[in-house]
C-alpha cells in the first residue's frame, strides 16, 4: 500500500474499533512521510502516555527509531508532562526526530527558528 491508503486504511480500523491494526497501518504511513499519519499517530501516543512505564515504552520506541515517538518525547520534556520540563533536551529531540523525517518536529523548529 502506498502511504495514502496506509493512512485511509489506519482511520478505517480505528473507526471500526481495531485500535491496534489501526495503529499500525498509520506506523506505516508516518515512516513513509505521511504527515497527517505522522500527527495522528502523535495523538495516539500521547493519549496512551498515562503512566512511567508507558514513558519508558515510548523511550524504547524513539530509541529503536520511531520518530514520532521521539516527538512525542519532546513535547512531554515541554510540558513536563511524566517527567521534568526541559527545553534544552526537547530541542535535541524535536532536532533528530526532524533529521529523521518527521513533518511535526520540522514544523516546530522552522517556527523556533
Amino acid at each position: 500500500m502506498d502511504p495514502q491508503q496506509e493512512y485511509e486504511a489506519g482511520a478505517a480500523a480505528f473507526k471500526a474499533g481495531h485500535a491496534k491494526e489501526g495503529a499500525e497501518h498509520l506506523r506505516n504511513a508516518a515512516f513513509a512521510g505521511h504527515a497527517e499519519a505522522q500527527n495522528q499517530l502523535a495523538r495516539v501516543y500521547f493519549a496512551q502516555l498515562k503512566s512511567r512505564s508507558d514513558l519508558i515504552s515510548l523511550e524504547s520506541a524513539a530509541q529503536g527509531g520511531d520518530h514520532v515517538a521521539l516527538f512525542v518525547l519532546a513535547m512531554c520534556l515541554i510540558e513536563g508532562r511524566l517527567m521534568e520540563k526541559d527545553t534544552d533536551k526537547a530541542l535535541v529531540a524535536l532536532k533528530h526526530a526532524a533529521a529523521m523525517g518527521n513533518s511535526m518536529a520540522e514544523a516546530m523548529l522552522a517556527q523556533a527558528g
